[in-house]
């Protein structure tokens, strides 16, 4: 979808990437969106924002189910670096491990 988009010429921002994680996360699509969010900064050029962050703390709950626990282990570290204070990052990482 992101590449149909350039191939237009069109180029995808911050909130364009929001939006298309938080469908990923919606649809359940977790290879997809962690794909996306992984090729954010190299390929697309866009510099992941907290918000992105907090899309692919929704698919976390989904490496529960596809034992993607080393996965969760680095978005994790992310999250917690870019907001430590905020607690709904630890329960949703301690929930990984449940």
């Amino acid at each position: 979808m992101v590449d149909e988009m350039y191939e237009k010429g069109l180029r995808a921002n911050e909130v364009t990437f929001v939006a298309v994680l938080t469908a990923c996360a919606r649809a359940r699509l977790v290879e997809l969106g962690l794909e996306l969010f992984h090729s954010l900064l190299g390929e697309f050029e866009v510099v992941p924002i907290m918000e992105h962050y907090g899309c692919v703390g929704a698919l976390l709950g989904a490496c529960k189910i596809h034992g993607a626990v080393k996965l969760s282990h680095e978005v994790g570290k992310r999250l917690l670096e870019l907001q430590p204070e905020h607690c709904r990052r630890y329960v949703v990482l301690s929930n990984v491990h449940t």
